[in-house]
């Protein structure tokens, strides 16, 4: 008869507990259905403002740059990276990306305008290096310099 007391006042005492723990856990899994829900919303506002947009034909942003590669050959590294970080500086360009190899090199830049006007920007920036008797060819987003 003890036996049977002492384990239904031990029921007792955790089963109230336990009751309390699930409350909790339930109040949380409540919170977490609620956020589910708002990202769900968020993201079909999202789709049918993107689709709104699209009607109006909204431009994307990469759009506005151009890119230009410049091909120099006959540079080595040490002068490739003055002109690049020349280049990072000038007006005009947004931004840079340089590779280095001892058969040619390259440098990309991503900037406002057409390839010319780069081109009057960069003799600007480094005169020695794309100096008119360097200039081995040029191309719609395409330089090439040949440095002797």
């Amino acid at each position: 008869m003890k036996k049977i007391m002492i384990i239904c006042a031990g029921l007792m005492l955790f089963g109230s507990t336990l009751t309390k723990a699930q409350a909790i856990l339930d109040k949380i899994d409540k919170a977490s259905d609620k956020a589910d829900r708002a990202g769900r919303t968020a993201d079909r506002s999202k789709n049918t403002g993107d689709k709104i947009l699209g009607l109006f034909g909204k431009k994307k942003d990469g759009d506005s740059e151009t890119k230009t590669t410049v091909k120099l050959s006959g540079i080595d590294f040490a002068t490739l990276k003055t002109i690049n970080e020349k280049l990072q500086a000038a007006k005009g360009i947004e931004s840079t990306k340089m590779k280095y190899n001892a058969s040619g090199s390259s440098i990309t830049l991503k900037h406002a305008g057409s390839t010319s006007d780069i081109l009057k920007t960069l003799q600007k920036a480094a005169p020695d290096v794309f100096a008119e008797k360097n200039i081995d060819g040029m191309d719609d987003g395409e330089i090439s310099v040949k440095l002797k």
